[in-house]
């Protein structure tokens, strides 16, 4: 029912007409309370009162508006920022306020609901990162990691995995070493040549088996 639907129809109760007319009450939500003005009807002829769901809507929208100003409450907008700065979920950030059903979360980032102090004061908190850290671990929430920290592990060459030592080979590309160690058979099918001893100088015999210098015949 929109707020002009009575103005100036029929009682007919008594047969006179409705007026708008405003009164001051005080609103209370979430403990807190405002006064405000608030539009109703009242017949001219015998003084009967109708109040309609927008009027009530209405003053309770202004309550709300008042209050928040009043105690320095964040805002809908405020709120639904700092949880996207935050990277979480409406869910997470529900669980995070001592699981308070999502709905309601949901209600403040709308302005369906207020907050009261001590969750205002809980939202803000969680702009300290060993708060929210510690907040999450209680509640079993994963935080998401920071970009910052995954470019870091994306170009910091200490986390980067090693590659294979060329000396140490692999499995199908074994080291020179290795590869004379495999058996003869082995060998022959991957086309491993058996190194050969170099060319005797003439200077006592091959330079494998040729003794030390200073050493003793």
């Amino acid at each position: 029912m929109s707020l002009p639907t009575l103005d100036g129809t029929l009682h007919r109760g008594c047969g006179g007409r409705y007026a708008s007319h405003t009164e001051t009450v005080t609103v209370r939500l979430s403990g807190m309370a405002a006064e405000v003005s608030r539009a109703f009807f009242r017949c001219e002829k015998c003084g009967h009162d109708q109040r309609t769901i927008d009027q009530r809507d209405a003053s309770e929208k202004a309550a709300a508006e008042q209050i928040r100003g009043t105690h320095g409450l964040l805002a809908p907008r405020e709120i639904r920022q700092l949880r996207e700065s935050l990277g979480l979920s409406v869910a997470q950030l529900a669980e995070l306020c001592y699981g308070t059903p999502r709905g309601i979360v949901e209600g403040w980032e709308k302005g369906r609901y207020l907050q009261n102090r001590e969750a205002d004061a809980l939202l803000r908190s969680l702009t300290d990162p060993a708060e929210l850290q510690r907040r999450a671990a209680r509640a079993g929430v994963t935080l998401p990691v920071p970009e910052a920290t995954v470019s870091t592990a994306a170009t910091d060459p200490i986390l980067q995995p090693k590659a294979p030592h060329a000396c140490r080979g692999t499995r199908d590309n074994p080291s020179p070493g290795a590869a004379q160690r495999l058996p003869r058979d082995v060998r022959a099918r991957r086309g491993v040549v058996a190194a050969q001893p170099p060319p005797d100088d003439g200077l006592g015999g091959s330079p494998w088996r040729r003794p030390c210098a200073g050493a003793q015949p």
